[in-house]
Parts: C-alpha cells; sequence; structure tokens
C-alpha cells in the first residue's frame, strides 16, 4: 500500500493529472463543437464532416510518429543536458514534416474530385480547405514533442486549448454566417495553424543550422518505423469504422454512427493524457537507469479508473445521454452506446502497453495494433448488415488484441504485478 501511495505522489500521477484537467476541458469544448455542428447541420452534413474529423485522426499516422520521436530524443538529451544534439534533431525532423505535410497538400487537392464521389459528399471543397492547413498540421507535431519531452506539460496542455478554442470559436462563428459544412473545416484548419505558432514560440531557443550525422539519422528512421506501425493500427482501430460505415449506410445512418463513435470515443480521449506524460518520463528514466515497470501499471489503473463509470454510466442511461447530446434524432444508437464506450476502453488499455513498450525504444507490439486493425477492417466488410454487428466486431476485436498484449508481456511472469503492488 505505501508503494501505491508513492506512486500516486510520483510525476507521472501529477503530471497526467495536469494534462488530464486540461483535455478534460479540451474534450469538452471538442464536443460541444460536434454537438452543435451535429444539431445544425444535421445527420446528412453531419457526416460530410464527421468524414473530415476522421481523415484528420487519420493524419495521426503521420503526425503521432512524428511527435513521439521528437519526444523520445527530446526527453533522452533534456536528460543528458544535450540541447546542441536536440536542435540538430529537431531542425531534421521539422524539414521531413513540411516535405512532407506539403506533398499531402498537393494530394488532397488534385483527388478531392475524386474523394467526394467516393464518399458521397456535397461538395469537394471541405478536403481542398482540409489539405490546405496539413503542413501545420504535422509541424505543430514537432514542437509538441519537444515540448512532451522536456515534460513541459503545462504549455504543452496550452497548445491543446489554443487549438480547441480556435477550432470551436471560428467554426461555430462561421457556420452561423452560412458557411456550412466549408466554414467548420475552416475553423479546424486555422487551428493548425494558431497551435504551430503556440508551440513554435515555446520552442524558439533550439535552433541551429547543424545537420545531424548519418547514424543518427538512421537510428531516428529506425525507431519511427514501429511507431509509424502503431498508428497504422490506431488508425485503423479508431477511425475505419466511420469510413467504412460511411461507405456502406445512407447518410442519415452515417450520420447517426459518427454521433456514436463520437460519444464513445469518450473513454480514449479522455486517457490520452496518461500515455502523453507516461511516454517521456519512462524514456528518461530507462536512460538513467532507473526503474520504470510500475508506471506501466500506475498508467493502466488510471486508464481504468476514468474508463469503467464512463462504461456503466452508457449502460445504465444510454438514451439520456444522446438526447442531451445530439437530440432525438440520434436516440437510435443508445442501445449501443456501451458496447462501443467498452470497446474503447479495452483498446485504451492496450495503447498503454504499446506505448510503454515503444518509450523504451521496443515495438514488437506494434504488430498487434496492425493485426487487430487490420482484422476489425475485414470484420466491418464481412458483417455490416447492421450497425450493432459493427460494435460487436470491435468489441471481440479489442478484447482479444488486449488480452494478447498482457499474455505477450507478462505471461512468461505472472508474479510481475504482485512484486510491482
Amino acid at each position: 500500500m505505501n508503494k501505491i501511495k508513492e506512486l500516486f505522489r510520483s510525476k507521472l500521477a501529477s503530471a497526467s493529472a495536469l494534462l488530464m484537467i486540461s483535455m478534460t476541458v479540451v474534450n469538452a469544448g471538442n464536443y460541444i463543437y460536434n454537438l452543435i455542428m451535429g444539431r445544425w447541420l444535421g445527420p446528412s452534413l453531419f457526416a460530410d464532416l464527421s468524414l473530415i474529423v476522421t481523415l484528420l485522426l487519420v493524419v495521426t499516422f503521420l503526425t503521432a510518429p512524428i511527435q513521439m520521436t521528437t519526444a523520445r530524443y527530446s526527453a533522452i538529451h533534456t536528460a543528458d543536458g544535450d540541447l546542441k544534439a536536440l536542435a540538430s534533431i529537431r531542425r531534421f525532423i521539422w524539414r521531413a514534416a513540411a516535405g512532407l505535410g506539403l506533398t499531402l497538400t498537393v494530394l488532397f487537392i488534385a483527388f478531392a474530385p475524386l474523394l467526394q464521389n467516393f464518399f458521397h459528399t456535397q461538395s469537394s471543397l471541405p478536403f481542398i480547405i482540409f489539405g490546405a492547413a496539413l503542413p501545420f498540421s504535422l509541424l505543430q507535431g514537432v514542437e509538441r514533442g519537444i515540448l512532451q519531452g522536456q515534460t513541459r506539460f503545462g504549455i504543452l496542455a496550452a497548445s491543446y486549448q489554443v487549438e480547441m478554442w480556435t477550432r470551436l470559436l471560428v467554426s461555430i462563428g462561421l457556420v452561423a454566417m452560412g458557411l456550412s459544412v466549408n466554414g467548420a473545416v475552416i475553423g479546424i484548419s486555422l487551428s493548425f495553424v494558431f497551435t504551430w505558432l503556440t508551440a513554435r514560440l515555446a520552442v524558439k531557443n533550439l535552433f541551429t543550422k547543424e545537420d545531424i550525422s548519418k547514424e543518427i539519422r538512421a537510428e531516428l528512421i529506425t525507431f519511427a518505423m514501429p511507431v509509424l506501425v502503431s498508428q497504422l493500427g490506431q488508425i485503423l482501430i479508431n477511425n475505419s469504422d466511420v469510413i467504412l460505415v460511411k461507405r456502406f449506410y445512407a447518410p442519415e445512418q452515417a450520420g447517426q454512427y459518427a454521433a456514436l463513435a463520437l460519444i464513445g470515443r469518450i473513454v480514449f480521449f479522455a486517457t490520452w493524457s496518461v500515455v502523453t506524460t507516461m511516454f517521456p518520463i519512462v524514456a528518461q528514466k530507462q536512460k538513467m537507469g532507473e526503474a520504470h515497470e510500475h508506471l506501466l501499471w500506475l498508467s493502466l489503473g488510471i486508464v481504468l479508473a476514468v474508463s469503467a463509470p464512463i462504461v456503466l454510466l452508457t449502460l445504465v442511461i444510454p438514451e439520456w445521454i444522446v438526447k442531451i447530446l445530439f437530440g432525438a434524432q440520434y436516440l437510435g444508437i443508445a442501445p449501443l452506446l456501451w458496447l462501443y464506450a467498452l470497446a474503447t476502453s479495452l483498446y485504451a488499455m492496450a495503447n498503454v502497453v504499446i506505448m510503454y513498450r515503444l518509450s523504451l525504444g521496443k515495438g514488437a507490439e506494434t504488430r498487434f495494433a496492425i493485426a487487430a486493425g487490420v482484422v476489425q477492417v475485414l470484420g466491418i466488410i464481412l458483417f455490416h448488415q447492421t450497425l450493432a454487428q459493427v460494435v460487436y466486431v470491435q468489441v471481440v476485436v479489442m478484447a482479444v488484441l488486449f488480452l494478447s498484449l498482457l499474455w505477450w508481456n507478462f505471461g512468461n511472469r505472472p508474479d510481475t504485478i504482485f512484486k510491482q503492488l
């Protein structure tokens, strides 16, 4: 019991609490944004906007590895006190992110008509607006990675506040002016720009003209690859269902499912701060030769403590939650709400294990994530006659993923948890 109390007084717990408070506000703002858009636009147009939001999450396939790679080496060089090396790494990653972002801009603009036809949206303009801002989305990942690695969680939290408030206020204003989905997407795009500016000002002292060596470059790429695989798995798990439902179902039903996914993902985003704070602290402890496995158990415990009440509420009062958040026109999704929340809870805990291992520079567990993502996609393609089938597939796949990760990491050490406690 004394060790457990020490854990909750640890830097992970306090930093996680800070970010969790901030992210609670951010998540509340994001949900207000989606609630207003869902009510103002109606299910059909909200499905179009939800597709753009989903594409934003898909872009994290590239943004998250950029931020996580930067965060890990920022943590290592901060622990060493070698800011000169950190500045060189930042320069290399920044230039790569800028080039990749500009490439995505060209692709989104060029293929906007094809995306409109494939997803049955009312216009191609939202894809063009969204694509134009993608370089800033990737660049903000570099600056946030520096802040995360240096455990400057206060400024990091502020950058997420800037992103949320920009998106909320600009989108509400433009949609109220009659710009509909295009106005909401402009709000999303401008949030990237202002977030990048905020984070960039916080790391303005890390500038250099020196390049990193070929060995360091190879090391960065080697670390980034399993992170990339992990994010691909996360994208498939978190977003493939919305995209496939948009493809297979009529706009009205797709919009209702988008609302279901939005409510059900509360668990994942509510616990995101735990992973964000755990990652650099574990990397620093590993660098200094200190014990760190107890932080994994603490992180899993926090995620479970947050997710369990949410799942319970979605089971007991689903109709009330749906009606309050989105209105009576979305009540058809109420019976599925607790199942979706359960699936995201299982994945949130699985993600803690994956990120813990990545913070140690070990990426074997990412294969489980990509496999789960592929199985989920195939499962939904095969079983999508009803929305319930789509959700059942996710519950089963996420349960297998989490149990498989526990077995892989601790199956040969059944006494680990008792030693940690």
